[in-house]
């Protein structure tokens, strides 16, 4: 029996001495094993027993492998303790495709993992990501990472108003950084340009440091109605992907440099989305409305001064007119002054200086050049400005008080004319006394005889007359046929002239039109109908308003002799009207719209008769 036991004893011991000596048992995981680009895989290396075999970071091209953690487990299985011990490491992928990870063991397998593109397409829009409300009321996004504000006046406003309004983003330190200045999403308002830096501060929000950009600007609504606006930013954001216990660690930690470096986080694009704002926009009466409102929407006061009180006839004089106030400047208009008899009037300039970042509040100056025509003291009437004050809900009409100006004669006024120098000479040569007569001095002339037959000069003679009158003929025909060619040349230079200008206008029409800027092509195509506009009603053609063209085109145009002018009237009347709201419309136009205008200026430019 001892025999048999000492036996046995020996073949259990040879059996089980190999799996003493070998190592440990080592297994990889990976999870999930297909992932979307911008996401994160986890993979562990967990080894059996206490001792751990060291782990390498092998190289992938296009992944990044990084450790994050290491935990140990101890589990009794049928009364037996068994210790695990495991290595987390995060795999995150620059590109989409289908990797190999080598083991990270020696004798550890490799892992597939497939990465997709972004929402299946690539090159797609990141998600937009609105979050929940926070302990202090503001609506978070991308777990606390970033927020978005958008605040708008809690009141009704008018079309083509200009409304202040604040953008405030906020990101989390160490966990989120803006990409690009936000938008405003619709076609329904104009949004001006956030490319200037914003403010910048830092808050304390929930306990957690956030950086605060804002940006402050004006939005113009284009057409009545209720809206809900809403404002995107992209942002580029950390995506914890450890427990909710984990976080909270982390967040003890205070500082984002040991929060991150401590902390299993996933880099990822997103774009962030503000809470809808609402407003109300209301059209602009048309009871009460001036007939020289040229869409002033806002609060002014006006003012006039002329640049010298006292001038001599004939020298140009400044009148300015200042419009102070806040509101949309860019329809701030003046007409000045008509043509008066005694002044000679050229059309007006203005210029804009804004009192804020957002030109919400300035000045704008008129300023249109005089030259008095007749002497004396010359009243310059009031100047007037039209507009809609939003807060009084009606329109208003500024006006400035009449300025005076003395007029002195000019010098060739005060000159004496000179035939009356001529007499005054004369006079003083009669009134002198006669010289004492000379006897025995030779006479300055001397008499007819038989050798003169007059004392008078051959070139005083009438048959000397011819030759001069011949050559007086001459000239006087010459310069009438010079006369007689002078209006064809003039016209065909005239006629070269406008040629060339409407090749170069039609030009940028065509270039505005390919590119599909609608604002750019109203415009040059208004400014080309002023020229057109102005040589036929002989007026400037800065002062030709819309105003102006629908008072002389609209219902009987009293132009019968115009057929060009007449058959367009409708169109020339739209085409005002577009040009004025394109600065602030965002409708686009089609190939068949840009071609359509462009023919109605070609007709205009050319002479053409509409088919």
């Amino acid at each position: 029996m001892r025999g048999w036991l000492i036996a046995g004893i020996t073949a259990y011991l040879g059996v089980t001495a190999p799996a003493w000596a070998a190592p440990p048992p080592v297994s990889t995981t990976i999870e999930p094993e297909q992932i979307t680009l911008g996401e994160s895989a986890r993979l562990t290396v967990t080894s059996v027993g206490t001792s751990v075999e060291p782990v390498t970071l092998p190289t992938v091209p296009g992944l990044e492998l990084r450790v994050v953690g290491q935990s140990s487990r101890f589990e009794i299985v049928n009364g037996t303790t068994l210790s695990t011990t495991s290595i987390i490491v995060r795999v995150t992928p620059q590109t989409a495709g289908i990797f190999t990870i080598p083991g990270l063991t020696p004798k550890s397998q490799p892992l597939l993992l497939r990465v997709n593109p972004d929402n299946g397409g690539g090159g797609s829009a990141p998600p937009v990501v609105t979050g929940g409300s926070t302990p202090s009321g503001i609506r978070m996004a991308a777990e606390g990472a970033a927020y978005l504000r958008f605040i708008v006046p809690e009141r009704e406003v008018y079309v083509g108003e200009s409304v202040p309004v604040e953008i405030e983003l906020g990101l989390r330190d160490g966990f989120a950084r803006a990409n690009d200045v936000p938008v405003l999403t619709g076609d329904d308002f104009t949004f001006n340009n956030l490319s200037r830096k914003p403010e910048q501060n830092q808050k304390i929000i929930d306990g957690k440091p956030y950086t605060l950009l804002t940006w402050h600007s004006v939005l113009a609504a284009v057409k009545p109605g209720a809206f809900s606006l809403v404002v995107e930013t992209p942002v580029t954001v950390r995506l914890r992907t450890g427990s909710q216990r984990e976080s909270m660690l982390e967040d003890l930690l205070g500082d984002p440099f040991f929060q991150n470096f401590f902390g299993a986080t996933v880099t990822k694009n997103i774009k962030i989305a503000s809470q809808p704002a609402e407003l109300k926009v209301l059209a602009l009466p048309t009871e009460g409305r001036p007939a020289d409102f040229s869409g002033a929407v806002g609060s002014f006061k006006i003012a006039s001064d002329i640049s010298a009180a006292s001038v001599a006839a004939g020298d140009p004089l400044t009148l300015r007119m200042r419009v102070t106030g806040s509101g949309n400047f860019d329809r701030v208009d003046s007409a000045m002054l008509e043509r008066l008899d005694q002044w000679k009037t050229y059309p007006p300039k203005s210029s804009f200086t804004a009192s804020d970042a957002i030109g919400y509040r300035g000045e704008k100056i008129f300023e249109q050049p005089l030259i008095a025509s007749k002497p004396g003291v010359q009243t310059l009437p009031g100047l007037a400005f039209s507009y809609f004050d939003p807060t009084a809900r009606r329109y208003e009409t500024a006006r400035s008080s009449p300025l005076s100006v003395t007029v002195s004669p000019s010098l060739a006024d005060t000159a004496p004319p000179a035939p009356a120098v001529a007499a005054g000479a004369a006079a003083s040569a009669a009134a002198a006394p006669a010289s004492p007569s000379h006897s025995g001095l030779r006479p300055d002339h001397i008499a007819a005889g038989a050798f003169v037959d007059s004392l008078v000069p051959l070139y005083m003679r009438p048959r000397f007359f011819v030759i001069p009158l011949g050559l007086a003929l001459l000239f006087i025909g010459g310069w009438l046929a010079a006369r007689a060619r002078e209006p064809n040349e003039k016209s065909a230079r005239r006629d070269r002239g406008t040629s060339k200008a409407a090749k170069r206008v039609l030009a940028q029409l065509e270039t505005a039109a390919r590119s599909g800027d609608a604002a750019l092509f109203f415009s040059a195509a208004r400014a080309a109908l002023q020229q057109v506009l102005a040589a036929r009603w002989r007026v400037p053609a800065d002062g030709i308003t819309t105003a102006d063209v629908d008072a002389r085109l609209g219902g009987d145009t009293g132009l019968e002799g115009d057929a060009r002018l007449q058959s367009d009237a409708d169109d020339i009347r739209r085409l005002f009207a577009l040009a004025d709201e394109a600065s602030y419309s965002a409708d686009k136009l089609n190939v068949t719209d840009f071609a359509r205008w462009m023919q109605i200026v070609r007709r205009q430019l050319t002479g053409e008769q509409a088919g």
